[in-house]
């Protein structure tokens, strides 16, 4: 029997925001033929289902998404999913409907997106999945994806050492926010200055992303989008709702962290947490790709940044601007933003360093292979980023999303060697390394000095070469 083909055609490229890798690897899955279970996971709005549905283009495909409902509703509500798109009555349990498509020899990719709220439902469905793929799917044509947004049961439950389905998936995908090459592809009308500052205001996720007209400067959306109601000032306080027990703690921290306390001990003291239970929300916060931790190089410890951009803006911004958003003065609140981007984007710009020492290092722009990244600091002493190649070379990086003069450059650089210099981190080779926005004057550095500015970025991530293209 030939099964029907759902026709994917109305789902437009265009709307596919820059996953070529992790569609790659489902593609190369697929190619090898027989027998696939696939998970692929990640916090809302990543870009997880449309990648999917991508990867559907050309194949045979049943797509469900499964409902929050009891078990009953769940398998009718599957059964008529299953009926329109293949074409034939169909069971209402999964394992029974994978079954019979095994049974018909054909090869044929289904989806069970939100996974999470069948296994709810029917908490055997892992176990009896198992003894099918052991007994009967390891030999069929079948590629079941299983998809979701509930970390937690996926990196937890579904893929743990305990689960029923441990050692049995071909790819396990976990879907984070795009990094800032991707971002720029995307973004590519956008001056390289404009492009790092969507970065900095919207993050990495498509569904974010999508929210930009790319038409309109970053500060005139923002004049459209700081509004009660709209998707954007609504998102984050929302997911942190759906995704976490208790949401008021997130909050209390994410507040702090967007005020300034990085480290862990001031952090729970700003959010009024108690240091001992810390730990537990960082990890939640760090699963879900909102917060990441930054290693102290040469040392113990580290401190907190934000991961994802878009929750550093809303907490930095919309959620201290509130009662001016909610009471209808969306222009003020803009002003208010556009006051504070130049401090606010210090933070953005110093991360985005760090994300890039791979294309800095590969552009010879930061000689130095960065094997440990992160940064130094000691009493009131602090370098904002460290690279460095163990046992040859250490990379000693500042900071500064402003325009900077040559003679205050070489005053800059003379202060950070001096820090460098009493950090315990100095190799066999090092190298002092300035990156402002905008570099002007007239400057000549040693082959140890670098300054680099945007433009240097930017031809880093187009696969340029070069010292830097400060004043010279």
């Amino acid at each position: 029997m030939e099964l029907a083909q759902l026709d994917m055609s109305e789902h437009d490229t265009k709307d596919f925001i820059d996953r070529e890798a992790e569609l790659e690897l489902l593609e190369e899955a697929w190619r090898k033929g027989g027998f696939a279970l696939v998970v692929v996971y990640g916090r809302r709005r990543v870009g997880k289902t449309r990648l999917l549905l991508e990867f559907a283009k050309g194949k045979r495909l049943l797509y469900y998404a499964a409902i929050e409902a009891p078990l009953e509703e769940l398998r009718e509500d599957f059964a008529r999913a299953a009926k329109a798109q293949l074409g034939v009555p169909a069971s209402g349990d999964p394992i029974d409907l994978l079954e019979w498509l095994a049974s018909t020899g054909q090869r044929v990719l289904v989806v069970l997106d939100e996974f999470q709220y069948m296994v709810e439902a029917d908490p055997s469905l892992p176990s009896r999945l198992q003894r099918s793929i052991d007994a009967t799917l390891s030999g069929s044509g079948v590629f079941l994806a299983v998809c979701g947004s509930a970390v937690s049961f996926f990196e937890r439950e579904l893929l743990a050492y305990r689960s029923p389905l441990f050692g049995r998936s071909s790819l396990s995908l976990k879907l984070a926010p795009l990094g800032f090459p991707q971002v720029r592809r995307y973004l590519g009308g956008y001056p390289i200055e404009e492009a790092v500052l969507a970065y900095g205001v919207f993050g990495g996720t498509p569904a974010y992303l999508k929210m930009l007209d790319p038409s309109r400067s970053v500060l005139e959306n923002l004049r459209s989008l700081l509004k009660p109601g709209s998707r954007f000032y609504e998102e984050a306080p929302n997911l942190l709702r759906q995704e976490l027990r208790e949401p008021r703690t997130y909050i209390g921290i994410l507040a702090a962290l967007a005020s300034g306390e990085r480290r862990p001990s001031q952090l729970a003291s700003a959010a009024g947490v108690d240091a001992r239970a810390l730990p537990k929300y960082l990890a939640v916060l760090e699963e879900l790709d909102i917060v990441a931790r930054v290693a102290r190089v040469g040392g113990r410890g580290s401190k907190l940044d934000f991961r994802d951009n878009y929750f550093r803006f809303w907490f930095a911004f919309a959620y201290r601007l509130r009662h001016l958003i909610e009471a209808g003065f969306a222009e003020e609140a803009v002003e208010h933003v556009e006051e504070g981007l130049p401090r606010y984007m210090g933070p953005v710009y110093e991360s985005l360093v760090r994300e890039l020492l791979p294309h800095l290092y590969r552009a010879g722009l930061v000689p130095v292979r960065p094997v440990e990244v992160g940064s130094w600091w000691s009493g009131k002493a602090e370098i904002d980023v460290v690279a460095r190649e163990p046992g040859r070379a250490t990379a000693f990086i500042e900071v500064k999303w402003r325009t900077v003069g040559g003679e205050e450059a070489l005053e800059m650089l003379e202060e950070l060697e001096a820090k460098a210099s009493g950090s315990g981190l100095l190799s066999p080779e090092n190298y002092y390394v300035l990156v402002v926005k905008r570099a002007e004057g007239r400057l000549r550095l040693p082959e140890r000095r670098r300054l680099l500015q945007l433009s240097d970025v930017e031809a880093a991530l187009s696969g340029a070469s070069g010292r830097g293209s400060g004043p010279a």
